[in-house]
């Protein structure tokens, strides 16, 4: 029995995450770690506020907010779920899949070695740490394995795909953990989970994608032929699994568990989409696809040996556990709908959009996405870059689109910054926006950094001239500055020290939760204004600010001064227009 424990839970806001926080929190005390940048993050986190469960929104791969958070705990047990969790995405960022599934493991296990409390740490691994099975023959319109039922643990590991050397990098070190140093841990290496709370997408959680656009009519694509085989595992029947590991972890610590359905509950993608069929009483449409690299014709777990070292096997059948799953659903329309239609299911794409408004750019625009070409390609996020082309005359746009990750669309607003922005912010897919101005003012090696700090409370940062310095800062700018965004303090309550550079990073909510009426610089105050409506924190970051590279300054002090001015009064007083949350 697994009762009066402190249970940490990273990942706790994923699919299983959410689950294994219900089921482990009804005898004992969880913490949840997790980043927020998975589907549904706002629905669970709030769930679990109101619930009383610990939360705790930080990056796993930063070691000096997750210690923190670590140490005020103290866990007893540890449930390892946080990861990025996609192929592709992995092949698209590698960065960002080493820095989740690599370095946020070895920092959990060190501080897990380092600690008075010697927890239990239980890995959630993957099956593709195993590699393509050559031995397979289509057979009655599925691909079987030949001379043996399903992957055992002794099946030789063969890291394939970004994805799987992170994974599977992952899970030697876990079992090397209990080797080297003595730590209490196990690694599950699952198969194909599946069950509700699962906001399924083509990536990742192919039994809920299907499901969910079956139900809610989105357009559906089966990628090779359809009879690639998968072993299929409800969600209740790994919590299950977790619980009788923890309490019989003297006998299994250091292990390795092979974790599906198995032979006895296996299905094909075509299998699937006929039973949803049988099930919802109409034909699906589904377009055809080639091959995605990586994808495994047949996975079937064998687990014996969960059965004989844990006495486990799985309990609910495959036709119970989509019965579950689409009662749920349909439970779940309005908010699953919601998701989609707002952009947070797009939005996964990217974690940061940064939109530059660009007005007859060309000297200075080549010098800002050639610096942002390394950030894309060094920095573990995934980063969206557009370039909203402000009417130009010269040819911003055309230099634009020579950087081939460079979306470059066209300001459909009044000509301005104001304009310019609301339609990149509208076009941004990120769960996170930045502005950058387009004169290599603004340095965006420092974007990773204003990202984190956004994260850590969904609100709004600043990237601050006062605290960074500025190379082109002259007397009257400064004391204009300084007044303007002393004034916005005494307005609004929230004092800065720079509110009006044009260098921000804020959650996606901040712009798209209001109707935004600025057409030039004032809608760096707008901003600002709506983030402390929806109760959001604002902080700052020092950002040291370069000479503009494209020509003189441009604005007019007295004349953006009072246009500031003016904002600042107006947004104190005025009523807002929300959308639709």
């Amino acid at each position: 029995m697994v009762k009066g424990k402190k249970i940490l839970i990273t990942g706790g806001l994923g699919f299983i995450g959410i689950n294994a926080v219900r089921y482990f929190s009804k005898e004992n005390t969880v913490c949840v770690i997790d980043d927020g940048s998975r589907i549904g993050f706002e629905v669970y986190r709030q769930a679990l506020v109101e619930e009383g469960v610990q939360f705790e929104q930080v990056d796993i791969s930063h070691m000096g907010p997750l210690r923190e958070a670590y140490e005020s705990f103290g866990p007893q047990v540890i449930l390892h779920l946080a990861a990025q969790v996609a192929v592709t995405l992995s092949i698209v960022n590698p960065v960002r899949d080493f820095a989740s599934n690599v370095q946020g493991t070895i920092n959990l296990l060190e501080l897990a070695r380092n600690s008075p409390q010697k927890p239990v740490f239980l890995y959630s691994s993957t099956n593709k740490v195993y590699s393509h099975e050559d031995n397979v023959v289509l057979k009655d319109g599925r691909w079987c394995l030949t001379g043996r039922e399903g992957f055992d643990e002794k099946t030789l590991l063969s890291f394939e795909t970004p994805y799987g050397c992170s994974k599977g990098a992952a899970d030697q070190y876990v079992m090397d953990y209990a080797r080297t140093y003595g730590l209490k841990t196990v690694v599950f290496r699952q198969s194909c989970v599946y069950g509700p709370h699962q906001f399924g997408f083509e990536d990742q959680g192919w039994v809920a994608w299907f499901v969910i656009g079956a139900m809610l009519g989105k357009p559906l694509t089966i990628y090779g032929d359809g009879c690639q085989v998968r072993d299929l595992l409800y969600i209740d029947d790994l919590l299950d699994v977790y619980k009788r590991a923890i309490e019989k972890i003297d006998e299994v610590k250091g292990e390795a568990f092979n974790i599906g359905g198995g032979p006895s509950h296996t299905l094909s993608i075509n299998e699937l989409v006929r039973a949803i069929e049988n099930k919802i009483g109409r034909v699906l449409s589904c377009a055809r696809a080639d091959w995605r690299k990586g994808d495994q014709k047949v996975f079937v777990c064998d687990i014996r040996k969960a059965r004989e070292r844990l006495g486990w096997q799985p309990k609910v059948s495959i036709d119970q556990g989509l019965e579950h799953l689409m009662g749920w659903v349909k439970s779940q329309e309005k908010t699953i709908a919601h998701i989609f239609e707002s952009g947070q299911y797009v939005g996964q794409k990217y974690n940061i959009s940064v939109v530059i408004p660009a007005k007859n750019e060309e000297e200075s625009l080549p010098a800002v996405l050639n610096e942002l070409m390394v950030v894309v390609n060094s920095s573990p996020y995934r980063i969206e870059v557009i370039v909203v082309n402000d009417r130009s005359t010269d040819k911003t746009a055309e230099l634009a689109k020579k950087f081939s990750f460079v979306k470059v669309v066209d300001n459909k607003y009044t000509s301005g910054k104001g304009g310019a922005l609301r339609c990149g912010f509208e076009a941004a897919q990120g769960e996170y926006i930045a502005m950058m101005d387009a004169d290599f003012s603004h340095n965006a090696m420092d974007l990773p950094a204003l990202l984190q700090e956004a994260k850590a409370h969904q609100g709004l940062v600043v990237g601050s001239r006062i605290y960074g310095g500025s190379d082109e800062y002259t007397r009257v700018r400064a004391f204009g500055n300084v007044l303007l965004t002393w004034f916005f303090g005494c307005m609004h309550g929230r004092y800065l020290s720079d509110a009006l550079n044009g260098f921000k990073v804020f959650h996606r909510d901040v712009y798209h939760r209001f109707d935004y009426t600025s057409v030039n610089f004032e809608i760096e105050v707008e901003l600002l204004a709506n983030a402390l409506r929806l109760g959001r924190k604002i902080t700052e970051y020092p950002s040291h600010e370069r000479r503009r590279s494209g020509g003189k300054l441009k604005s007019s002090v007295v004349k953006h001064g009072t246009l500031f001015m003016t904002r600042i009064i107006y947004e104190k007083f005025r009523k807002t227009a929300r959308r639709a949350s």
